[in-house]
């Protein structure tokens, strides 16, 4: 079953992962030099933000308990290593390429490794506040 925290907080939490999800996506394409891609960076960016919408819910990504406590914070990786695959083969779909497993790796890391920073920094400030 999905949980929802308060819908004021979860619009303040969704806009924070739209923008680290795009932060990260753009961060990646001006380490390649790509950043004139706007095609290919639209669309990882769209793909990455639906495949988060779709699987983080299900992995009680945004109930109060996740949010609000730092020893929920595996919920978000683990999230990610679900919704990171599923960006990649939707972004390859899309755009007619392979996938390639580095990509989905790295991926899984770095999008991990800054939504993680993101919700563990929530949690502590929410945590703090909720007291």
């Amino acid at each position: 079953m999905i949980r929802l925290a308060d819908r004021s907080l979860l619009r303040w939490v969704i806009l924070g992962d739209i923008v680290v999800l795009t932060v990260i996506t753009v961060l990646g394409f001006a380490t390649h030099h790509t950043l004139d891609a706007y095609w290919r960076m639209f669309v990882t960016v769209l793909v990455t933000l639906i495949a988060w919408g779709v699987v983080a819910p299900w992995f009680d990504a945004y109930s109060t308990t996740t949010l609000t406590r730092l020893s929920s914070i595996w919920k978000i990786l683990l999230a990610t290593v679900v919704a990171t695959p599923l960006a990649a083969f939707l972004r390859g779909w899309f755009l007619g390429i392979d996938v390639s497993s580095t990509f989905i790796l790295t991926g899984i890391a770095f999008n991990g490794l800054a939504m993680m920073i993101w919700r563990g920094a929530l949690a502590v400030y929410l945590g703090r506040t909720d007291d």
